[in-house]
């Protein structure tokens, strides 16, 4: 378990399902810390297709393993300890791409 996260960390992490009844071990991204909890969006393999999907361009430094996509329609707050592995973090011009996706779409 870990204490303090910071937006742009990428960790391995217990993801639930939507039915919560069951969670994988997947990438996913940390956009805020809540301490005790945190805002995380999902990573996935599976290329860019809507909106608020973001593809990676530094995933390799990121600490994944192939081409991935940030999934911002797929957030979910979780306690930190089901984050089991920091793999990376993102690189600044793909950080700033998700911030700017978010500031521009979550506008209340």
């Amino acid at each position: 378990m870990t204490n303090t996260v910071e937006f742009g960390d990428v960790y391995i992490c217990l993801f639930p399902f939507t039915s919560g009844r069951e969670v994988k071990p997947r990438p996913v991204l940390v956009l805020r810390d809540l301490d005790p909890d945190c805002l995380i969006c999902r990573i996935t393999s599976v290329p860019h297709q809507g909106f608020l999907d973001l593809a990676i361009a530094h995933w390799k430094e990121a600490g994944l393993e192939k081409q991935s996509t940030v999934r911002l329609s797929r957030l979910v707050t979780v306690e930190k300890s089901l984050l089991k592995l920091r793999i990376g973090r993102l690189a600044a011009d793909d950080l700033n791409r998700v911030r700017a996706t978010w500031n521009e779409q979550f506008r209340l």
